[in-house]
């Protein structure tokens, strides 16, 4: 019995190390300095606490087996983590053959702040709208689009920071 309890208490310790680890990750890409320093080091300590647990008892395969899920499991729960905390901020780019005008408007009755671009497809010339927006607020966006413009070709990139613009503030807020 104590086997298994301690292959699940390092099967834990593993996930919850990844997981934070991940965060520390996508937080260093966005410039967060503060949380990814503090989630490197919890990361690091859990780390060493649940490698301790496995070297000193190798004859054990399921701390190994423990380890290792651990691992996975971490780096999921992570990822999940991260895109329901969705920090940060994203562009959301629309190229409509059509409806670039009606999209843009749509937008902006939402309380979407819009930069609309023309353009030259291969075939036509087409409209470009572009958001700038909190990366809660990538979901509603593309409902929007889609139902102005099914057809619209659509592209969401991350953006590491952002200075000046048109916010609405009860739309940053959540």
């Amino acid at each position: 019995m104590n086997v298994f309890l301690e292959a699940l208490l390092i099967f834990g310790l593993r996930v919850l190390g990844i997981a934070v680890s991940t965060l520390s990750t996508l937080m260093t890409v966005q410039g967060r300095k503060g949380f990814a320093v503090a989630a490197g080091f919890v990361s690091s300590l859990v780390y060493v606490i649940a490698i301790g647990k496995v070297v000193t008892n190798l004859n054990n395969v399921w701390n190994i087996v423990a380890y290792a899920g651990g691992f996975a499991g971490g780096t999921l729960i992570g990822m999940v983590l991260e895109q329901r905390l969705a920090l940060g901020y994203s562009e959301v780019r629309f190229i409509s053959t059509e409806d670039g005008h009606d999209l843009a408007s749509a937008l902006r009755e939402a309380g979407f702040g819009v930069t609309e671009l023309e353009g030259h497809g291969r075939d036509r010339t087409v409209e470009v709208v572009t958001v700038l927006i909190p990366r809660k607020q990538v979901k509603n966006v593309l409902e929007i689009g889609r139902s102005v413009d099914d057809d619209a070709i659509v592209t969401v990139t991350d953006s590491r920071s952002v200075q000046r613009g048109y916010w609405q503030a009860d739309r940053c807020r959540r």
